[in-house]
């Protein structure tokens, strides 16, 4: 008997262990795959935008979502557009990353998003009055909508892509956009403008296009 339960003892001390080091496992890999999912929002974003951004929302730990590299995303990017036809005006959209801080006292909180398209619109469109009022042209190449109706900013950037359709680059321009819950507009700028440099980077072209850290209102 004696036996028997020192058996029972140790089987149940070596199955509590398990259990233990099982769930320190899952909580490392968690820890890692959120610092993982940050360090890509750093990637898109710039780690001082976002270490400034944070600084300046100051509440609860910040959560971060991203689940592809810019090198990932681009590549899916680049994929769709080699697919693209002119008749063709649905586009996919993709989200970069989106950091959620929640306030300390857990009603509500801050959130900011960035997201990258293939748009509808085309440099074209940029003359028409309805897109006129509300979209500035940066330089030949960049446009910026600051006036979204919500707290947010978009790029729109015609980017050629390697083995995509004659007409791709001004039919089928990216549409970058960074949304959140009300950040002072330099900073909104600095995420989007850091944002779009790092994907058209991906995008690997001849024709880099040249988006400066300052836009016009």
């Amino acid at each position: 008997m004696t036996n028997r339960t020192s058996l029972a003892v140790t089987i149940s001390a070596v199955a509590l262990g398990a259990v233990a080091l099982s769930g320190c496992s899952d909580d490392g890999e968690a820890k890692a795959s959120a610092s993982m999912d940050l360090l890509r929002c750093e990637q898109f974003l710039g780690a001082g935008n976002v270490r400034s951004v944070l600084d300046s929302i100051g509440e609860g730990d910040p959560v971060a979502s991203a689940r592809r590299s810019p090198t990932d995303l681009a590549g899916r990017l680049a994929r769709e557009a080699r697919e693209w036809t002119e008749q063709d005006l649905l586009h996919d959209s993709y989200r970069a990353c989106r950091i959620d801080v929640p306030a300390e006292d857990g009603d509500g909180g801050q959130v900011v998003e960035a997201t990258v398209k293939w748009s509808v619109l085309t440099v074209k469109s940029m003359s028409e009055p309805k897109h006129a009022q509300t979209w500035r042209k940066v330089n030949d190449q960049v446009f910026v909508e600051t006036e979204t109706g919500r707290p947010s900013m978009r790029l729109l950037v015609p980017r050629g892509v390697s083995g995509a359709p004659s007409g791709q680059k001004l039919g089928l321009p990216l549409e970058m956009e960074v949304a959140d819950s009300g950040l002072d507009v330099d900073q909104r700028e600095k995420l989007l403008t850091t944002f779009a440099r790092a994907l058209t980077g991906e995008l690997a072209c001849a024709d880099t296009p040249e988006i400066p850290a300052a836009l016009p209102g």
